[in-house]
């Protein structure tokens, strides 16, 4: 599994962290995971669509829901 970090916005606090996908170079398809603010320490839920391991869109919602 290769790292493929991101920088993302909370949707809480709107501090930009940066979070490690760990997304599989072969995988295509879509992904949610729960990453919690390295700030506020809120939990966001970041949906992912990806192509051959590349990140094609990233989405940060409330992950209370």
């Amino acid at each position: 599994m290769e790292s493929n970090e991101q920088t993302i916005t909370c949707h809480f606090c709107f501090e930009a962290f940066e979070i490690d996908l760990g997304i599989d170079q072969t995988f295509s398809g879509r992904n949610s995971e729960i990453f919690d603010c390295e700030i506020c320490c809120n939990p966001n839920r970041v949906d992912t669509e990806v192509y051959e391991g590349e990140v094609s869109l990233i989405n940060v919602s409330d992950g209370n829901e």
